[in-house]
């Protein structure tokens, strides 16, 4: 009898370990399931707005101060630019019609404050980080942006939305009554406007992200 007990306990035992790594992989599973789900989210939320993205010639003070003038003139333009557009899709087009315009906008920014350095703009991919704003967050990945780059920019950056103009009240002292929520849906404006609620799965879906524009870097070369 010794035996048939001695094999009972090693297999009840067996039979134990299995169903915890059992459970183990479901809840793995769960988990991989509701991130899946809530990148999705993100991802659509990040197919909807235009991000601003300006790098400062360097972090000395008049360097990051003439970022901010700069980051002015341009948004001034941005209603001759996106007035019309109607979603993402439109507004990255408009930006890349008028590239001359925004180039131009800022290049003469610089050379107002008397400083010679040169301006690149660009429409393109960039990656940003989860960002607060005053009353929204954003997701980590890559967005569509206008990137300006002055001088060697090397300096902090300066993020924002040019679509939906969410960014104007820097420049225009709060005459615009743009809202991120105005191209989303009722979920992911939920999303974006209760980042506490969604702490977790944001970081979650920050390390991601990281992750996988790491990857897509390393493909590349």
């Amino acid at each position: 009898m010794k035996p048939i007990k001695s094999m009972y306990l090693k297999l009840k035992t067996v039979d134990k370990s299995l169903g915890l790594k059992a459970l183990a992989c479901g809840l793995v599973f769960s988990v991989v399931c509701a991130v899946a789900g809530f990148d999705a989210r993100c991802n659509e939320i990040r197919d909807s707005v235009l991000r601003l993205h300006i790098l400062a010639n360097s972090d000395a003070e008049v360097d990051q101060e003439l970022k901010l003038y700069v980051r002015d003139e341009v948004l001034k333009v941005s209603g001759t630019v996106f007035g019309d557009c109607e979603n993402e899709t439109d507004a990255a087009i408009s930006a890349k019609q008028n590239i001359n315009l925004l180039t131009e906008t800022a290049q003469n920014a610089v050379f107002e404050k008397g400083f010679s350095y040169p301006v690149t703009v660009t429409v393109a991919e960039s990656w940003f980080n989860n960002r607060t704003y005053d009353d929204f967050t954003l997701p980590a990945g890559n967005y569509e942006a206008v990137k300006i780059v002055i001088g060697e920019g090397e300096g902090h950056n300066w993020w924002c939305v040019m679509f939906p103009a969410v960014c104007l009240p820097a420049a225009a002292k709060g005459d615009n009554d743009a809202d991120i929520s105005s191209v989303l849906s009722e979920k992911e404006s939920e999303i974006v406007k209760a980042p506490k609620k969604y702490f977790a799965a944001f970081r979650v879906v920050e390390i991601y992200e990281q992750a996988k524009n790491s990857l897509g870097k390393l493909f590349a070369k």
